[in-house]
């Protein structure tokens, strides 16, 4: 397949720029709790082909929530909802999100498109081919499988543009979010755009991540989709997920770095218990103190706990110990607006639950700083 290779950009996008991404993180949606009808329920998205792309949304239960869904644990990059897709899987099957822009780009104009992407819990590969493809028009192509410029000219469409993602890394985070950005130079009067793996499974390249394939699969959540125009860019030299947050000289925290997860030192809970202690409330405190002086920025919350008892138990549980410290931020005068919380359960120990001191470290809440939309 004949790709035009794009380098990835280290530079990051200005809070100035204009997102011609219509409803770019999912958040105009229905809250419907059905499996693969992510054309049906998003506005201004939709799939190209068959194939069935999810929609995770926080205001549903069962396999399609967030954080915790059929296929593993993701936070949202941003808002409430984000998708998933297979990237890769048996019989070549594929998935994509097709994004509507609210204009049309204009011909020799360069513009950058930008995403997050994070691997799934339950992905058997990682891999490394991620591509753009552009057109003017909306597509419905009747296939389950990759959508390869083959396909493209069989179906007779015309007019697009198919970028490929040219670097050597592999996307194996399943715990952050992994931000792509990438250049191009528009054709003119490109309206859509599809996000996705347009190769075969022949000419796929993938890594395995497990100790043995089971499902042979890849599947990526995808979150935070802007496209804008390159002059309109500002750029600071700094990788986006590398921005350090210099305001705060607070010996307890130190330098925070955005999107970065932090253990609560003094937020120490005892067994079956959410209960917040003098010690606990004064490091939230220090939090607070913080963010007050950061309008721009968020705090995203979550829950652990031990492997002792019900995991369904253990779920509510963790998601309680985050609620009672957001709780505890709104007492403080911290806006709802500013905070989410999640809870993970028993799913993620940082150390072995076998001993006593090490299921009183899984007992944890962490926090992220990101900034707000």
């Amino acid at each position: 397949m004949d790709y035009i290779k794009i380098s990835i950009l280290l530079f990051s996008i200005g809070v100035f720029s204009q997102n011609l991404v219509l409803n770019p993180s999912f958040e105009n949606s229905k809250c419907k709790s059905f499996i693969s009808n992510f054309d049906v329920f998003v506005s201004n998205w939709s799939t190209p082909t068959y194939g069935s792309t999810d929609l995770f949304s926080s205001c549903i239960k069962g396999m399609v929530s967030n954080p915790v869904n059929y296929n593993g644990i993701q936070i949202p990059k941003s808002g409430k909802n984000y998708a998933g897709f297979y990237l890769f899987s048996k019989d070549n099957y594929r998935e994509y999100v097709q994004g509507e822009l609210s204009q049309k780009l204009k011909k020799g104009e360069k513009y950058i498109i930008s995403f997050y992407i994070s691997l799934a819990e339950n992905s058997d590969y990682a891999i490394r081919d991620v591509g753009v493809l552009l057109t003017e028009q909306k597509l419905k192509i009747k296939i389950h499988r990759e959508l390869s410029e083959r396909q493209l000219k069989k179906h007779k469409i015309s007019g697009y543009s198919l970028y490929e993602i040219d670097n050597s890394r592999y996307y194996t985070d399943k715990k952050e979010w992994t931000f792509v950005q990438i250049e191009f130079i528009a054709k003119g009067n490109e309206k859509f755009f599809t996000i996705g793996n347009f190769d075969r499974n022949s000419k796929t390249k993938k890594q395995l991540v497990v100790d043995k394939d089971q499902f042979n699969m890849s599947y990526y959540y995808i979150d935070s989709i802007s496209l804008v125009k390159k002059d309109s860019i500002k750029t600071n030299n700094v990788k986006n997920s590398d921005s350090i947050v210099k305001h705060l000289s607070n010996p307890v925290l130190g330098k925070i770095k955005l999107n970065k997860d932090y253990i609560f030192k003094n937020v120490v809970f005892d067994f079956n218990s959410f209960r917040l202690s003098n010690a606990a409330k004064s490091e939230i405190n220090t939090v607070f103190q913080f963010l007050k002086q950061n309008n721009n920025l968020n705090v995203i919350i979550y829950g652990h706990t031990d492997n002792v008892g019900n995991s369904d138990f253990n779920q509510t549980l963790s998601e309680k110990r985050a609620k009672a410290i957001a709780e505890y931020f709104i007492s403080l005068g911290l806006l709802k607006e500013r905070i989410t919380s999640y809870g993970y359960g028993e799913s993620r120990p940082i150390e072995s639950n076998d001993t006593e001191i090490g299921r009183n470290k899984n007992r944890r809440v962490e926090f992220r700083i990101v900034k707000n939309n």
